[in-house]
């Protein structure tokens, strides 16, 4: 691992950029077509295009069982799972509004940490960071979600629960031991669509549900394929191999604002000035949870 250069931080600004056009993809897509099957093809989409660049470097798949089991967890939880829960919440919100709600990743990933490991507890300004990045969320999720989970609701916080499983996907794949990087996304990407597709096949049965009938919807699904899942994915595990799954989280800062950028652009979205304070929150509480302090703990038996 080495320190970031100008280039990664191009390439960090790429990807974020990229990665917030998906959400304005998938808000086209859904009006036609249902979310696994959605997941489905962008899968194998970006699988058939991965495997042919994989192919054309002379490049190889690992035959060792430990790797395909470390795969099959990774991909879970970075493609299969998050990539059909996002394409249902966006039957239901608007595309900017997700990408906003997929920002709490990296303050989940905060909280999970802080109970589920032993050298990575919360510091004062780790603590401030969750707060007032989840106060950020209350503040989207309104009063009225205290009274009763509607779909909308439910919907936000299956975005959240997504976010999550990035945020997871960060740490699991550092812990793969092959060199390349294109044979990494190309295992992840062909054994997330083999999860996910026999879903969409017993559930959807897209082929009584397909009815693409506008070129808009297949664009979008071809575009969604190749590039915020092929090339997007390339990017991401290039950056945490390379530079660090910290620096390369720093593209949740950036993912939202372009995510709100193209919806506002292309599909006329106009979120309420409520949802872009609750974005400066959550963004804000990622930043302050970056600084380095004490430990929470230490500053309460010190203040006490």
């Amino acid at each position: 691992m080495r320190a970031p250069t100008l280039k990664d931080f191009l390439l960090l600004t790429f990807l974020a950029a990229i990665w917030g056009s998906a959400f304005l993809a998938i808000k086209i897509t859904v009006e036609e077509v249902p979310p696994a099957t959605i997941a489905a093809s962008r899968l194998l989409i970006a699988s058939i295009v991965i495997y042919f660049y994989m192919h054309s470097r002379s490049l190889h798949f690992p035959k060792d069982k430990a790797f395909w089991r470390q795969i099959i967890i990774v991909s879970f939880f970075s493609m299969a799972a998050p990539f059909a829960m996002i394409s249902w919440a966006e039957k239901y919100i608007a595309s900017g509004l997700t990408a906003i709600l997929m920002a709490t990743g990296p303050l989940i990933a905060l909280i999970l940490a802080h109970f589920f490991s032993t050298d990575d507890r919360f510091t004062l300004f780790k603590f401030l960071g969750v707060i007032i990045g989840f106060s950020g969320v209350m503040i989207i999720l309104g009063p009225d979600s205290f009274s009763g989970f509607g779909t909308d609701v439910i919907a936000q916080l299956a975005t959240m629960i997504a976010a999550m499983c990035y945020a997871c996907s960060g740490i699991l794949v550092r812990r793969i031991k092959e060199k390349s990087n294109t044979v990494i996304t190309a295992s992840i990407l062909i054994s997330a669509t083999l999860l996910i597709l026999p879903v969409s096949l017993l559930f959807e049965a897209p082929w009584h549900t397909l009815t693409i009938s506008s070129w808009q919807s297949l664009s979008a699904l071809v575009y969604l394929g190749i590039i915020p899942t092929a090339l997007a994915f390339v990017l991401r595990f290039y950056l945490i191999r390379e530079v660090g799954v910290t620096f390369a989280s720093y593209v949740g800062y950036l993912v939202p604002f372009f995510g709100v950028l193209w919806g506002a652009l292309f599909l006329s979205e106009r979120l309420p000035s409520t949802t872009i304070i609750a974005l400066l929150l959550i963004v804000s509480g990622i930043a302050v949870s970056r600084i380095s302090t004490i430990s929470f703990t230490t500053w309460l038996k010190r203040n006490r």
